[in-house]
């Protein structure tokens, strides 16, 4: 988010605002648990998507995401270590013109319309019955991640495209948020204030309890106020 990143914990929300002189990108990404150096991995993701994706037309975001996972293998082969890595995203590119909703993997975007949250992300999740919020057993296994595995493996990203208009507002989130809250006490919980909002939805999350990281951002598309002539 205007070349913000964030990888350790937060002991408050942080609220930003960006004019769509040029193109804005938002995203979660979640480590893969069980993996080696999930922490590596999402930060790798971030700063590559946030970079790349301001600089690509609408219609090359989809081969940009398969190019990070490309660069991701190339990272594993240079480090040993790191073999293995991976990581899940959900985002969303905000251009005046439209936005471009993306996913890998089971981290989810939202948007909240009529007092409901309408999922417009896809979950590429071993679990496809899985209901939010119901705290029935989930394995959190993933059909495809960026990384992830010990040979290359091509991803096909979801994206999904719509018009930009003021008012809409988004929230993309971990599974740690979405398997702790149901939607509709999601819903109850996002307000006008976003940093409260976000505040609320933390603290409910852990209340749960959440049984993994919980990361999200709620991104609110607005008109700008101009000034008064003097």
């Amino acid at each position: 988010m205007d070349g913000w990143i964030a990888q350790d914990d937060m002991s408050a929300a942080r609220v930003f605002s960006q004019a769509l002189d040029a193109p804005f990108v938002c995203l979660v990404a979640d480590g893969m648990g069980g993996h080696p150096a999930g922490d590596v991995a999402s930060r790798l993701a971030a700063e590559c998507l946030a970079k790349m994706l301001c600089e690509v037309p609408e219609e090359q975001i989809g081969a940009t995401l398969r190019q990070v996972n490309t660069q991701f293998y190339a990272v594993m082969q240079r480090f040993p270590h790191c073999a293995g890595m991976g990581t899940v995203v959900a985002g969303l590119v905000v251009r005046p013109q439209g936005v471009t909703v993306f996913n890998v993997g089971d981290s989810r975007a939202y948007r909240l319309a009529d007092g409901r949250l309408e999922q417009i992300s896809v979950d590429d999740s071993a679990e496809a019955e899985w209901e939010a919020g119901a705290f029935m057993p989930r394995s959190g296994m993933v059909t495809q991640s960026i990384g992830g595995g010990w040979e290359f493996m091509d991803i096909e990203p979801h994206l999904h495209v719509e018009p930009c208009r003021p008012g809409s507002l988004y929230l993309l989130c971990s599974d740690g948020l979405y398997d702790a809250l149901a939607p509709e006490e999601i819903v109850a919980l996002i307000g006008p204030d976003l940093a409260a909002s976000a505040n609320a939805l933390f603290e409910a999350a852990m209340a749960a309890p959440a049984r993994d990281n919980v990361s999200f951002a709620l991104v609110r598309i607005a008109i700008a106020k101009r000034e008064a002539a003097p």
